[in-house]
């Protein structure tokens, strides 16, 4: 199990200073603008027909049961609907976030699924005094992985028990940040592909002090302006009304999407209807 971050809030603020320069460089875009910076050249965004990268990033928080096997059931259609997208040429990763009081384990810490995973998988963070946060990585991006994907899927909320979560903020932020900063699924493709992060949700983003504010603002910006860099597309799934993550992070991502009071509990189709909507706009 890897423990990080000792000096995180030094270098958290650190990462934000740098982020808020390259921020200004670029335009602020929403769902229904259209932004006039370059990511990574003049084809961007890049047809899904070209092959897709996509992220699942599921809170695994003890509301989320029912938003898991809401997902669980549609699995297969969500995997064939990429298939479909990409023409066979897509990679898969799925990864969780959870909370606990200091020192608490949660309920799959001593779970074989849990435990079996290597080390790099796995993330805990205690830079807080009072709040701890898994982030781990049940499946890293493989070439046409939709049946390990699933496979992994199928063990949440089931083999892998549930997590619970402190108070309301969850840190699903810190994963993104894992995601496209660490590699924590592994590299993303440098190749002019769709590169899609599928955020799922029913919580604002919290750090590492289980408390939303300002600061998460900032940092969440941040990401989005390291997402916009790298042509990493956000997708977010919330049954909120509206989320730091939808302001800080999305409306300000180059062509990302949103749905908001959304039923998790019969999510599937709506993620289904969300990647079709990304790459009928990325073939515009």
């Amino acid at each position: 199990m890897e423990t990080r971050y000792k000096n995180r809030r030094i270098l958290k603020y650190v990462s934000i200073l740098f982020s808020l320069f390259v921020l200004m460089n670029f335009v602020s875009c929403s769902n229904d603008e259209s932004c006039d910076y370059d990511v990574e050249d003049d084809g961007f965004p890049f047809a899904c027909s070209e092959g897709m990268d996509v992220a699942f990033l599921i809170d695994y928080t003890g509301s989320m049961g029912g938003a898991i096997d809401g997902i669980k059931s549609s699995v297969a259609a969500i995997a064939n609907t990429i298939v479909t997208e990409s023409g066979g040429d897509y990679r898969l990763s799925l990864s969780i976030f959870d909370e606990q009081p200091e020192g608490n384990l949660p309920a799959y810490a001593a779970q074989t699924d849990y435990v079996s995973l290597p080390a790099g998988q796995k993330v805990v963070n205690s830079t807080f005094a009072t709040r701890d946060q898994y982030l781990t990585m049940m499946e890293k991006f493989g070439t046409n992985n939709k049946t390990s994907f699933s496979n992994q899927l199928a063990k949440l909320n089931g083999a892998l028990s549930l997590g619970s979560g402190v108070g309301s903020p969850e840190p699903g932020g810190l994963l993104f940040n894992e995601l496209i900063n660490n590699s924590f699924a592994g590299n993303w493709r440098t190749t002019n592909i769709t590169k899609l992060a599928i955020i799922i949700t029913d919580a604002v983003a919290g750090g590492d002090d289980d408390i939303a504010n300002g600061i998460d603002d900032t940092y969440l910006a941040s990401l989005a302006a390291k997402a916009n860099l790298d042509g990493i597309q956000v997708i977010l799934v919330s049954s909120l009304a509206t989320s730091n993550y939808e302001i800080s992070l999305v409306d300000i991502n180059n062509g990302g999407l949103k749905l908001m009071n959304a039923n998790l509990n019969n999510v599937g189709t709506d993620i289904i209807k969300l990647i079709e909507d990304i790459c009928v706009n990325n073939e515009k």
